[in-house]
């Protein structure tokens, strides 16, 4: 199967998966305030997805943190990802929290991967989860599937990754090169394997490696961003100044969303359409390479979040090769 037809068959079944299941206008909760273009592109996913349905976003521009505005019939969705579980737990904290705090709102938790590595934390927050009445998960892998079938009393499905929605015309406007030369994008956090394998000599005697250039680097956007975020935070201190301070947050959220959020996407797409060949430590720049229909070679994370998604979905896909490590 070609990487174009690949991206369409995924596309078919997410919009198959959650066709009946989001049957509400909605919020969308949970999301990335950060410089992970991995996640930054299940969002812009989510977005063009849901715009295709009849049902409305209630929380759309600067509202994305405003709960008071859920009401009780509002369908929740919270953001996916490989953070499902202990590794990235101020995520998780984070989803909790919401479905804590709306008990009689159905919440969907968009494709995700499941890793703990305390099992205290499993029971604790199946527990948790299982005390909502209408809580749906989906996992992106049929690893992740099983094992929240096995931990969870929840309804579990089994969907692809959102990124997959991202149109075609999105990912073009973007790109701004001829694709040349190979990269070797290596992630440098805790998710690299510590036996990630090295490429061959004749492969890293050309190869540029780089992670996400927002990884990097900080961009001037983002400590735009986070200056005033953290003066609406500061204003919340006092008093006087609360009504002030919920206006800076207001627009701080705003700016991240109408700004931040669309420079991730742009330098990420541009970065990666520099090259016509990619090795990848990140699954999302191996989904990238796909929608840019390069020839990429996914290499395993420290958890097997890498294969269990290739094998899922990808192992029969031309030009989509897997390295695991051993």
């Amino acid at each position: 199967m070609t990487r174009n037809e690949k991206t369409l068959e995924l596309r078919r079944l997410i919009a198959k998966q959650f066709g009946n299941l989001i049957d509400r206008d909605y919020v969308l909760l949970g999301l990335p305030y950060y410089l992970n273009v991995g996640d930054i592109l299940i969002w812009e996913g989510e977005k063009q997805f849901l715009r295709t349905l009849h049902h409305k976003c209630l929380n759309e521009g600067y509202r994305y943190r405003d709960y008071e505005r859920i009401k009780d019939d509002t369908l929740i969705l919270l953001q996916g990802g490989g953070n499902f579980g202990d590794l990235w737990r101020f995520i998780q904290d984070e989803r909790l929290r919401i479905i804590q705090r709306f008990q009689n709102n159905p919440i969907i938790i968009t494709p995700v991967t499941y890793w703990y590595e305390n099992n205290n934390l499993v029971q604790q927050d199946a527990e948790i989860m299982a005390r909502h009445p209408n809580l749906t998960i989906c996992a992106r892998d049929t690893l992740s599937f099983d094992l929240l079938k096995i931990n969870f009393n929840n309804q579990i499905m089994l969907v692809p990754d959102m990124a997959f929605f991202i149109k075609k015309s999105t990912i073009m406007k973007h790109v701004h090169h001829r694709g040349e030369g190979t990269l070797f994008l290596k992630r440098m956090d805790k998710e690299l394997a510590l036996n990630s394998p090295l490429l061959p000599k004749e492969v890293m005697d050309t190869v540029d490696v780089h992670d996400w250039p927002s990884m990097e680097k900080d961009p001037l956007y983002w400590l735009r961003y986070r200056k005033l975020w953290k003066f609406g935070k500061t204003l919340g201190r006092y008093t006087k100044l609360r009504t002030l301070s919920r206006m800076i947050l207001k627009l701080s959220d705003w700016y991240f969303h109408e700004h931040c959020r669309k420079q991730l996407v742009h330098e990420g797409v541009n970065f990666i359409s520099r090259y016509s060949s990619i090795y990848t430590t990140r699954l999302h720049v191996g989904i990238l390479s796909i929608l840019l229909d390069k020839e990429v070679t996914i290499i395993d994370n420290s958890y097997g979040k890498n294969s269990s998604f290739f094998d899922t979905w990808l192992s029969d896909t031309d030009g989509v090769k897997l390295w695991k490590t051993q």
